[in-house]
């Protein structure tokens, strides 16, 4: 082995922090404790939503092939024509 690489560690930056416990202790502190969330209770289907089940509802009644998002899309259409 050369000069330069030794297997004896000489003192260097890294061999105090590995004699004083390294870096990694004070990386992996414990984190401290929060409040604990709590659940937000369901407070039902809003207005859009009731119309646009209405439509699919009707919808269905005609094609039973219909998808909620064509029901979306044309219950957005009439809401811009103010039929809803």
């Amino acid at each position: 082995m050369s000069k330069n690489r030794s297997r004896k560690s000489k003192g260097g930056a890294c061999a105090l922090n590995k004699q004083e416990g390294g870096d990694k202790k004070d990386k992996k502190d414990k984190k401290e404790g929060g409040k604990r969330k709590t659940r937000r209770m369901a407070k039902g289907p809003s207005d859009w939503n009731k119309k646009v089940m209405e439509v699919y509802r009707d919808m269905k009644k005609k094609d039973s092939s219909v998808k909620l998002g064509a029901a979306m899309k044309r219950a957005s259409q009439m809401k811009k024509r103010g039929e809803l």
